[in-house]
């Protein structure tokens, strides 16, 4: 999870490590290219494709792709600004526009909040 600045355990601290690497199809895309592709998918998924689906055939986050963009539980801090003013603006079950981040380009659903705690899901498209 390259956009999450705090590792919570050992384990998460792994993730992240993992997480440097990059889906083969993220070589050589451009900006220009991951936008417009990002931005086809969230249309696809308000026209009714999987969430899920979408995330494990294209994000290039390895570590929530597999789990159809499931992320760890979220609190403040952990995340960079950006995904956290996002996650943290959304109601449960809405989809945000997609956004931009030091490791390219998101769109993130909330899934559920426990006080502080946001459960969330997204799919990145990195630009190399």
């Amino acid at each position: 999870f390259p956009f999450i600045v705090k590792a919570q355990s050992a384990t998460e601290g792994k993730a992240v490590k993992d997480s440097t690497q990059v889906k083969s199809s993220a070589v050589g895309r451009t900006k220009e290219e991951a936008k417009e592709l990002i931005e086809s998918l969230l249309t696809r998924l308000h026209s009714g494709e999987s969430f899920s689906s979408l995330a494990e055939m294209y994000s290039d986050d390895p570590g929530s792709a597999k789990k159809g963009g499931m992320l760890p539980p979220l609190k403040r801090g952990q995340m960079v600004p950006e995904f956290e003013e996002i996650v943290y603006s959304l109601k449960p079950g809405e989809i945000s526009d997609v956004f931009e981040t030091k490791y390219g380009f998101h769109f993130v659903q909330l899934m559920s909040r426990d006080g502080e705690t946001r459960v969330a899901r997204h799919i990145l498209l990195m630009v190399k």
